[in-house]
């Protein structure tokens, strides 16, 4: 086989490269091709909130979502139907614990449920990590996308500002 220009920059570039210590590695093939993208969603899915935050409290809902369903979620209506504690998790595994929770939740048919993330008041970081990061997932596209229609403090007797109430659509009938 010729070589080509390639063959002589890659010696060049590798002159004086030595192996890496611990013996023979595998050696992975080329990358598989790209997956084609999925066409967007439609915008409902895909529309920013419309967030309401005051001072550590932040509510928002879906532009589709009116104004009364976000006060009735703050007052408690509807109760939560299941709640995941959060508490003693890093801010990575709280968010993705999180996200599971609300796509099994939607897929069973639940509508409201608890995402309780603590204040911070215990947090190696002397603040809260989880809260404010929890409350962004919920501001973004990804919440949407997982079925998040609205979202509120908790009322005082189900934590307060320790735990967040999240309403989900209902999940797409599936044809049998």
């Amino acid at each position: 086989m010729p070589r080509t220009p390639d063959d002589e920059a890659f010696e060049e570039a590798m002159r004086g490269a030595r192996p890496l210590a611990g013996g023979a590695r595998r050696v992975a093939g080329p990358a598989p091709a790209p997956r084609p993208r999925a066409p967007a969603r439609p915008s409902r899915e895909t529309a920013a909130f419309e967030v309401d935050a005051s001072g550590d409290a932040v509510s928002g809902r879906a532009p589709d979502v009116s104004a009364a369903v976000l006060r009735a979620l703050r007052r408690g209506d509807p109760r939560p139907e299941a709640e995941i504690d959060l508490h003693g998790r890093t801010r990575d595994e709280g968010l993705r614990d999180a996200e599971r929770f609300l796509i099994r939740s939607r897929a069973e048919g639940r509508r409201a449920v608890l995402v309780i993330h603590g204040r911070g008041q215990n947090s190696e970081a002397g603040a809260a990590v989880l809260r404010p990061a929890f409350a962004a997932w919920l501001a973004s596209a990804a919440a949407a996308r997982a079925g998040v229609m609205a979202f509120a403090p908790a009322p005082p007797r189900s934590g307060g500002a320790g735990a967040t109430v999240v309403l989900l659509r209902r999940a797409a009938r599936q044809e049998p």
